[in-house]
């Protein structure tokens, strides 16, 4: 990609000075993607090796409208001569495109971040018009409080999780660390990113049988301590009886002294993000399609399995991770967990968000429809038999 909309410095540095702004390689690459700028061109990043088999590559651009293609696409030659105009035409060419609202959003903010925390501090631009956008009129913004339109999972269903994990612990070379890794996400709502982003010095449990405590590392830098309930630090612990890192790792750079990740492959590697939502689909696949082996027969002939099977069909096909947080904050609330403690369990800087992710099922369960209807009834409508 030749660009010629940084000024004298090379277009890859200045990119890579911008993407330095947040620590998380997760972070950077998401930014990336929405801006169009080469991954290889990203602080830290490291292709995937062709010859190993990974889980679902990140997905480019598909229609070329990520927002420095189609600068150059459309003859700017310097973020200084783009205006407000330009970018809501750029919004409606992606609407246009396929392009879902809640993407457009994500977009339109990074390439608002990119002017707010780089080209105006660099003196490359005089204003931010991605800021000058009315979101209401470009249907972006979603009023405060509304509930997300990520799919909850019911509290039978996050049981049935957790009992098809441990079902499997014995028939699967992982199956300590996948339980593991399913009871943490489950039992504290943090992101899959912050799971896998764990170091083993991150875990602590200061007496046997009690609370851990586990330090993850959240979006912006920002660390924060979640509780460990004692099943899940049991889960836990008994995968790191097991937890055996190769001393010299398949690929090189994986295994790092001072930062050795909790959760490993067979070669040492760092388990990769995509892996949560892998192991949340073979949970699925597993006990709602039984695979025609006689080696887990015994398993998936039991009353356990058969709860299983029965609140993960549902999900089957369309189950993420993301879930996990939606659900941990609605449970909480309807258990009485004041809202601030499942912000702060979260790592949401503001309560707003959190109340987004809230799917309150006593909102319908005690609303004063259950009383009006029948009454405007009463007296001439019949229940049919």
């Amino acid at each position: 990609m030749t660009l010629a909309l940084v000024g004298e410095k090379g277009a890859r540095e200045r990119f890579a000075e911008f993407l330095r702004v947040y620590a998380s390689l997760n972070t950077r690459l998401a930014y990336a993607t929405d801006l169009g700028i080469p991954l290889d061109w990203v602080p830290g990043y490291e292709p995937p090796d062709p010859g190993r088999r990974r889980g679902r590559a990140r997905r480019a651009d598909p229609g070329g409208l990520a927002w420095l293609p189609w600068c150059l696409r459309n003859g700017f030659t310097s973020f200084a001569d783009i205006r407000v105009q330009h970018v809501e035409q750029w919004l409606d060419e992606l609407a246009q495109a396929g392009y879902r609202d809640a993407t457009r959003g994500r977009m339109l903010s990074a390439v608002s971040a990119f002017y707010r925390k780089y080209l105006l501090r660099e003196g490359l631009a005089g204003h931010n018009p991605a800021a000058l956008v009315d979101r209401r009129a470009q249907h972006l913004n979603r009023p405060s409080g509304v509930p997300s339109q990520t799919a909850r999972w019911s509290f039978e269903a996050c049981r049935a999780l957790l009992l098809a994990a441990w079902l499997l612990v014995e028939h699967s070379r992982n199956g300590r660390r996948d339980r593991a890794m399913a009871e943490i996400l489950i039992g504290t709502g943090v992101r899959a990113e912050e799971l896998v982003g764990v170091d083993l010095g991150d875990y602590r449990r200061p007496s046997a049988g009690g609370v851990g405590v586990l330090r993850v590392h959240g979006k912006g830098a920002k660390d924060r301590e979640v509780a460990l309930a004692a099943p899940v630090s049991d889960a836990l612990d008994a995968y790191l009886e097991h937890r055996v890192t190769p001393p010299v790792p398949a690929l090189r750079g994986q295994v790092n002294a001072k930062a050795e990740p909790l959760f490993v492959t067979s070669t040492g590697a760092r388990v990769h993000v995509s892996h949560v939502t892998a192991l949340l689909r073979r949970l699925c696949s597993t006990f709602c399609s039984p695979p025609k082996t006689a080696r887990l027969r015994e398993v998936l002939e039991t009353a356990d399995a058969r709860f299983v099977a029965t609140h993960l069909e549902p999900l089957c096909g369309n189950i993420h991770p993301h879930s996990a947080r939606h659900s941990y904050a609605t449970h909480a609330i309807e258990r009485g967990v004041p809202s601030r403690q499942v912000q702060r369990d979260l790592g949401h800087a503001a309560l707003s968000t959190t109340e987004g992710y809230l799917h309150d099922e006593n909102a319908i369960r005690d609303s004063a429809a259950h009383e009006l209807a029948p009454a405007l009834h009463r007296g001439w409508l019949v229940t049919p038999r």
